[in-house]
């Protein structure tokens, strides 16, 4: 009797046991604290509780605790790049996570198949300011060797001693300001100074007698009276009347012209020879 009794109780549970069913846990989204992380780190995604999180090659997926939410806190990590979870959701979906470990993330539609975005181009003005200095310093550098090692011509020869002295006295003779005695003045000034520059001697300090006492041993007769013409120029003007100055400018012309020639050249080592041939007294 106890047993029928016991046997009736037991069955009469059964079927609550059937109808009752198990608590679920809420649904919850899938979501990640921080998509991007240092190499080293984890990435941690939230699913939910039970979720089997599935295998993607180059990560280490492990579930570390469950988050103030109720979700499962994944904690993913791996080598550097970037990668897709598909994680299921709560209606079984796949969500996909996109992780980024020690790189900068991909972007564009899909994802752009998680190819790197290509770094963007530098700037092209600091190339070309570079090359433009460059270029200039090679060219100042060249410049500057050229100018320190170029051959430098010779200066020119100085202009011989009697082209300058006729150059003079024809500039002299064409002005018309100079009276009579003043260009007879500057006709013997032109010629002191022609004497200076070819015997090397201070002709323009010396008296008209010294002069002439220098220039006795090279110069014949006649060539000393021209000498003492043009030495004394002024004087013989001066006392001249006005109808003999004309034919006398054209006579200290006459002279200035004999005595000023190239062929007057004066040579100190031939003047040192003449005199040491002569003997004392002659």
């Amino acid at each position: 009797m106890i047993r029928w009794l016991a046997f009736g109780l037991l069955l009469s549970s059964l079927p609550a046991c059937r109808t009752t069913p198990p608590p679920v846990a809420p649904a919850a989204p899938v979501w990640v604290e921080a998509r991007k992380v240092d190499d080293g780190k984890a990435v941690h995604v939230h699913a939910p509780a039970g979720t089997v999180m599935p295998p993607v090659d180059g990560l280490t997926i492990t579930q570390s605790s469950i988050g103030d939410d109720g979700t499962a806190v994944w904690d993913v990590t791996g080598k550097k790049g970037s990668y897709i979870l598909n994680v299921p959701g709560p209606d079984q979906k796949p969500v996909p996570v996109y992780v980024d470990i020690g790189v900068d993330g991909p972007t564009g539609g899909a994802m752009a198949d998680l190819a790197s975005p290509a770094p963007k181009s530098p700037p092209v003005w600091p190339y070309v300011l570079a090359s433009v200095l460059g270029l200039a310093t090679v060219v100042a550098a060249a410049i500057a060797a050229w100018k320190k090692w170029r051959p430098i011509p010779p200066a020119p020869p100085p202009e011989p001693a009697d082209v300058t002295a006729l150059r003079e006295w024809n500039r002299l003779r064409a002005r018309d300001d100079l009276a009579p005695a003043e260009l007879a003045l500057e006709l013997s000034a032109v010629y002191r100074r022609y004497l200076d520059a070819t015997r090397v001697w201070p002709a323009t300090s010396r008296t008209t007698r010294e002069i002439l006492d220098h220039l006795s041993a090279e110069l014949t007769v006649s060539e000393l009276d021209c000498a003492r013409r043009l030495l004394s120029a002024m004087d013989l003007v001066k006392f001249a009347d006005r109808e003999a100055q004309a034919s006398m400018f054209e006579q200290l012309d006459a002279d200035f012209r004999r005595l000023v020639t190239p062929a007057r050249a004066y040579d100190p080592g031939a003047e040192l020879g003449r005199k040491a041939d002569r003997r004392p007294g002659v």
